[in-house]
């Protein structure tokens, strides 16, 4: 591969489509961002793309980047600065930087639009994920690493001392597509999984399992991204953990885009033939298959610049500069890192001797001394995984020597032949509750944590749980855990499919007149702030059906052209993503118009 693909450059200022001139222009005259005020000007417009992408290229050449553009406040010292002015965009939540491979490492300073202010300046780290070379990957550009902003439409950025004379900003939008939310409730969340083999119960052919993983369609992959074959490597000596520099407030729903965003990037900003990771994991412990070629494959990856030819990448989605990680989140690296270093035998807790291919730090050819499960830092010149996420390496690291051990050493392991299944709905104050399987041997005893969003829920430990206040809008599940004396234990995480919602006590009431009868509807929902839900009500009454809006959990309706008579009068509220369907009926009896 001897050219890198690159994004079509998209500069549409709001009013039509501006030329790079007139882009650079702008820039100078305040045009873009005027008054300091991002929407006050004219606007630069990311377009829509693959896998719900939305995206735009910025050449930062001498018509865009100028001196004295971005002044006061940086982080370069005296050095000289260039920088765009305030620079006004549609929305966007991720930003990058490219430029041609051979060129000085730029010192890059960024500062975004957070409503109506400019955040401070903050420094850009360079990315040291990479194809090696000699792989056929590896193209014309590089970049930093991609980082995430949040939602947001006003950009400034700033250079200092050399720039590349092809340095390029990229914006990023991932948007949310039809099927994320589904991906979230895939048959991984509920598969049995049985931890050991039971065909032959002998400790030497007893291997750690494949964890729940999620598959590339899970999270939306477009296959066409991909311009060719994965590639393969003979073993593994060792797992890198890395972070993606990337929010750590997101949602669950959130991943699927986040990772599309990423892979975006890759493949059409620098160029790579996919994502760079093996797998990635989020803060609440799901494990999602990165680079194609089939998870339970030696997939080479372009996650560890001279180091990828024989080790798996784990990248969690976050940035741990600034947060610790969630007990989820070290526990899913274990997961992974057993399954894949007790194939060959390797000691999490031990050192291993790798030959360098040539990265930033260790030319290529040496031979080098590194943990089995190391952070990116240890190989590569970078903050890489973070310091939160560096300091749990050695609580990694045990964590997989126990799950590992824990297999080798235990000639039986605990199957479960009938899976576990849940009842209830989760709605406040309703009782779920888990109805037992069956399992071998008998007399393995199950435990039970219920979590919330993947966290486990204080207190909350037994086959049953009463819907609380705080589970209103989130997704509960309970993990059962079954262990017996000298088997390896075996665990199952039962879901349930809808988020908790609140319990909406409904009133209809109905007052007959002479040819006519006002319904009136009350409904209140405890576990809601406001305590009451928002919705269509439908009535019908006398073979009439009316939509009836709440405002306050309060609506009325006149119905006339009735006949005399008695009527049933039925009510139903839809349920809705927090608030839970409910029924209410009640008579009314119309007069005559005499």
């Amino acid at each position: 591969m001897t050219t890198t693909r690159r994004r079509p450059l998209l500069l549409a200022l709001a009013g039509g489509t501006a030329a790079v001139a007139g882009i650079g222009t702008a820039a100078r005259t305040g045009l873009i961002g005027g008054g300091g005020d991002p929407a006050g000007g004219a606007r630069l417009e990311l377009s829509s793309g693959d896998m719900g992408v939305e995206s735009l290229t910025l050449p930062l050449d001498d018509r865009v980047l100028v001196e004295g553009a971005s002044p006061g406040g940086g982080l370069g010292g005296s050095s000289a600065r260039r920088g765009t002015g305030k620079l006004a965009t549609t929305t966007y939540s991720m930003v990058g930087f490219t430029w041609t491979r051979g060129e000085a490492e730029p010192v890059l300073e960024l500062s975004v639009r957070r409503g109506s202010a400019w955040e401070p300046w903050s420094r850009v780290p360079g990315s040291h994920e990479s194809p090696d070379p000699g792989t056929g990957e590896i193209g014309s550009v590089v970049g930093s690493e991609l980082v995430w902003v949040g939602p947001t439409d006003g950009v400034r950025v700033r250079v200092v001392g050399e720039r590349p004379s092809d340095l390029a900003l990229v914006l990023l939008h991932p948007t949310p597509l039809p099927g994320d939310e589904a991906a979230l409730d895939d048959a991984d969340d509920s598969e049995v999984q049985p931890l050991g083999r039971t065909s032959a119960r002998t400790s030497a052919e007893v291997r750690v399992p494949r964890p729940n993983i999620r598959n590339r369609r899970a999270w939306g992959a477009n296959e066409d991204l991909r311009d060719k074959p994965p590639s393969y490597i003979t073993t593994v000596q060792q797992v890198h953990v890395h972070h993606t520099v990337n929010s750590n407030s997101y949602a669950a729903e959130d991943v699927p885009a986040l990772i599309r965003g990423m892979y975006a990037y890759h493949t059409q900003s620098l160029g790579w033939s996919d994502i760079g990771y093996n797998f990635l994991v989020d803060r609440f412990g799901r494990i999602w298959t990165g680079r194609a070629g089939g998870a339970a494959k030696n997939v080479r990856g372009a996650h560890t610049l001279g180091f990828n030819h024989n080790s798996a990448g784990i990248s969690v989605i976050g940035n741990f500069d600034q947060v610790k990680p969630p007990s989820a989140v070290i526990a899913a690296i274990a997961r992974v890192a057993a399954w894949k270093l007790d194939q060959y035998d390797r000691d999490p807790l031990g050192r291993t001797t790798v030959v360098s291919e040539g990265s930033d730090k260790f030319r290529s050819g040496r031979s080098v001394t590194l943990p089995v499960i190391d952070g990116h830092r240890d190989t590569n010149d970078t903050s890489c995984p973070g310091s939160h996420l560096y300091a749990a390496l050695p609580a990694i690291r045990q964590k997989t020597k126990t799950r590992i051990d824990n297999f080798r050493t235990r000639e039986t392991a605990v199957a479960i032949t009938a899976p576990f299944t849940a009842s209830g709905r989760v709605v406040f104050g309703q009782r779920l509750v888990v109805r037992p399987g069956t399992w071998t041997p008998a007399e393995a005893t199950p435990t039970y944590t219920w979590l919330r969003d993947g966290e486990p829920i204080g207190g909350a430990r037994g086959e049953d749980y009463n819907v609380r206040r705080g589970d209103v809008g989130s997704r509960i599940s309970v993990r059962v855990d079954l262990a017996a004396p000298g088997s390896a234990p075996a665990s199952q995480t039962v879901s349930w499919p809808s988020r908790g919602r609140s319990n909406v006590d409904l009133v209809v009431r109905a007052a007959g007149r002479k040819g006519r009868a006002l319904i009136s509807v009350v409904a209140t929902a405890p576990a809601l702030p406001s305590g009451h839900p928002e919705g269509p009500v439908t009535v019908k009454v006398a073979g009439k059906t009316l939509t009836l809006r709440l405002r306050e959990g309060r609506a009325e309706r006149l119905v006339r052209g009735l006949e005399p008579g008695t009527y049933d009068v039925r009510a139903v509220f839809e349920p809705t993503a927090v608030a839970a369907r409910a029924r209410a009926t009640d008579t009314v009896r119309v007069k005559p118009l005499d």
